[in-house]
């Protein structure tokens, strides 16, 4: 064999070392940044995570390479290094420019809220994948090849448990688990390298491994112990409020729309927490439609439109206007002059500024067909909202498209101000006045948008009728709104009617006749259903459009700021068409029925054993950390505990065998072929223990055939008790000349 071939094959083994030297140390630093990087892209771009994963696998294992020859030459290397984040800076910042004027969404807003809420913006992923790429690839570098520090690498771990809380993100127990097993396995590695060549600094001992799972197990204890911001869904539980029972055999949940109102008896709730709202307009409560139905009939409300309202198709299309368009239309007829006759007044129209205002409802768990949402919502229909996560139908009902996705929604709305219905009090329309006044100005030219008839015709032909009632509810409609000439003021008149104090709020009441005739004039007792269902159809009786609604009353305020919506909130409410003003909200039920809701009310058995379970984790965590921290105390305890039952010469044996297992625990050698009189002068030397007492009654009783005394043994016990502490652990350097001097 020539030199060349030598040479060759010697190149080949040394490549070959090298390779496996890289593989080595460099393997599971890599795999974790792909962990990472795979989190981070499943939240941004979950449809291409495989492809964007391995392609930061690769360039993890080229940056690396390249960092390995960079420190050779510190000065030059840092110099290309801050060349290229330069570079990625310079790029980072154009493909941020160019996301905000693809999408006009702040990059912090598209960072935080979710992919239904910002929507995707490749520029902005791009910013992250690649300068985040570059700077977590750099950290893992540093912390695990340079100076290892395993406090720094678990910075880098914190990146997705970040991402994922900010944007109320679900992180699976998978990738909890996979992400701290390789962090763990980083931890081991870099401890077995510590004896080997090479310049990764690491100093493990029993200290740090303590420190460690002290570290590790009291902050798990801390998160068990400490209440969450959220809990799951109700709905995945075991209660909800609405929907207590199936009606007509169908199962019905909070998660979808139904054909049927709830029923209006004997709910049971259990405080538990559905989901959270916040808006940049304060009041004290913020009436929430889920539902609104149409008619009622058989003693229960129904939605007879629902095959024509909850499908894909646009429904009430014609008519999508907001109620700050509605008010400058009526308005710009009022200015004209020519419709006085009809009893509008320009003096009414006192609203300074109809502005738009935010709602955002947001949950970590619950999955709704729909979103909660205050009356005067501005939303697109169907086909003008193909980029939109939502869209709205007719009836203000607001539609999401993608269940699945985080439930993170912000509306936009015109909120019922005190001006706004200071305004349709004052405008004293009724509605035969009003209609005949839009359908003039229709023909006069005056009115420019028409779809403030649609909408009035719409609201009239389905709402004003569609209800079976008896005579004596009839009577009783016109008797409290007789002499009531506006609109405004014959549905004020019907909601304030049961605050007369005859009636009595009780959601848990069940009578015997469930009738609303029964309740009206009988018991006068029931839930917010009942009061409801009496006003909405007492206003239908005496001509006014008016919708029996479903949904929630928000009102809780949590120690954030935010208003925490719970199953005991689903409240039933009433919608009417005001003549001029638009569908605003009435709540006849009589006050004090917000103080029996709030709370943690109702008895609710997986609230019960999670609240255990979260007991039982923190006592398991808490018994972890104290084995993990006395452990060694703790063997030394059963040890000496067993030592009272041994009897006669065994006794000796026993403790010989426990001294010798001791120092090769501290000093890591094999003593199995010590003699005791070896095994004595290595305690002295190593761990400045003099257990020669122990070694001579040992060999005294074991080969000398002299029976053990109590005595005897009782001196060499108390003698191994007062060098324990030398046993257990090897004296450092200055505690061992102290003791010899």
């Amino acid at each position: 064999m020539d030199t060349n071939t030598n040479t060759i094959l010697k190149s080949n083994t040394d490549l070959g070392k090298k390779a496996i030297a890289f593989l080595s140390r460099s393997t599971l630093p890599i795999f974790l940044g792909c962990i990472i990087a795979s989190m981070v892209v499943q939240c941004y771009y979950y449809e291409q995570t495989t492809l964007f994963t391995v392609l930061f696998g690769a360039a993890a294992v080229g940056f690396f390479l390249l960092f390995d020859q960079l420190r050779k030459k510190p000065l030059l290397g840092s110099l290309i290094y801050l060349a290229m984040f330069a570079g990625l800076m310079f790029m980072s910042s154009r493909f941020m420019s160019q996301g905000w004027y693809s999408s006009y969404v702040m990059f912090t807003d598209w960072f935080y809220l979710n992919r239904d809420t910002a929507g995707f913006n490749i520029y902005y992923f791009l910013t992250v994948y690649l300068f985040g790429g570059f700077f977590l690839i750099s950290i893992i570098y540093y912390f695990t090849q340079i100076r290892f520090r395993s406090l720094g690498l678990m910075l880098c771990l914190l990146f997705p448990f970040v991402i994922y809380a900010k944007r109320a993100d679900i992180m699976s127990v998978y990738e909890v688990t996979l992400i701290i097993t390789v962090f763990l396995a980083i931890v081991v590695h870099n401890r077995l390298q510590e004896n080997k060549a090479g310049d990764i600094r690491a100093v493990h001992d029993i200290a740090y491994v303590v420190s460690v799972a002290l570290f590790v197990s009291i902050a798990g204890a801390v998160a068990m112990l400490l209440p969450k911001p959220a809990v799951r869904s109700v709905l995945e539980r075991d209660s909800h409020a609405f929907d207590i029972t199936p009606l007509n055999n169908s199962q019905t949940t909070y998660s979808r729309y139904t054909q049927q109102s709830s029923a209006r008896y004997g709910a049971s709730y259990t405080g538990e927490i559905l989901f959270y709202c916040e808006s940049d307009f304060p009041r004290d409560v913020y009436y929430l439609k889920r539902q609104a139905f149409d008619n009622f009939y058989d003693e229960q409300w129904h939605a007879d439109r629902a095959a024509e309202k909850y499908t894909t198709y646009d429904y009430y299309s014609s008519i999508n206007i907001n109620r700050k368009e509605y008010y400058e239309a009526v308005k710009a007829l009022a200015d004209t002059g020519r419709y006085s006759k009809y009893g509008i007044d320009p003096a009414a129209f006192n609203v300074p500024e109809i502005s738009e205002s935010s709602f955002r409802v947001f949950d970590d768990n619950f999955k709704g067909v729909y979103v909660p949402s205050p009356s005067g919502a501005i939303a697109k229909t169907f086909s003008e909202s193909m980029k939109d996560s939502y869209y709205m139908y007719g009836d203000g009902e607001i539609m999401v498209k993608n269940v699945d996705a985080d439930y993170d929604y912000t509306v936009r709305y015109y909120p019922e101000t005190e001006q706004y219905t200071d305004f349709a009090r004052r405008l004293g329309m009724d509605g035969d006045s009003y209609y005949s006044m839009l359908k003039e100005a229709q023909e006069n030219g005056d009115l420019e948008n028409d779809a403030l008839i649609v909408q009035y015709e719409k609201a009239a032909e389905n709402y004003t009728g569609g209800i079976e009632y008896s005579p004596q509810m009839q009577q009783l409609a016109l008797e409290i709104t007789k002499g009531l000439d506006s609109d405004y003021a014959k549905a004020k008149a019907l909601e304030t009617y049961f605050e007369n104090g005859e009636f009595t709020y009780d959601a848990e009441y069940v009578p015997e006749d469930e009738s609303i005739d029964a309740f009206l004039f009988d018991h006068k007792t029931g839930s917010c259903t009942s009061f409801a269902t009496s006003m909405a159809m007492m206003a239908r009786i005496v001509g006014l459009p008016a919708r029996y609604v479903e949904g929630f009353a928000a009102y809780e305020r949590a120690e954030n700021g935010d208003i925490a919506v719970r199953d005991s909130h689903a409240h039933a409410y009433v919608e009417v068409f005001i003549a001029g003003a638009g569908w605003l909200d009435f709540d006849p039920t009589i006050p004090g029925y917000m103080a029996e809701s709030t709370g943690t009310g109702g008895f609710s058995v997986s609230s019960i054993t999670e609240y255990f379970s979260r007991i039982f984790v923190f006592l398991g965590v808490v018994a972890f950390v104290i084995i993990v921290v006395l452990f060694d105390r703790i063997v030394e305890l059963a040890f000496r505990i067993r030592l009272r039952f041994v009897k006669g010469d065994d006794r000796i044996i026993r403790l010989y065998a426990r001294v010798k297992k001791l120092l090769e625990s501290s000093g890591g050698d094999d003593l199995r072929s010590y003699t005791a009189n070896m095994l004595a002068e290595y305690a002295l030397a190593n761990n400045d223990a003099a257990i020669r007492p122990i070694c001579e009654l040992f060999e005294r009783t074991c080969f000398g055939g002299i029976p053990l005394e109590d005595a005897a043994f009782a001196d060499a016990y108390a003698h191994y008790k007062s060098v324990y502490k030398f046993l257990r652990k090897r004296p450092k350097p200055i505690a061992a000349e102290a003791a010899q001097a």
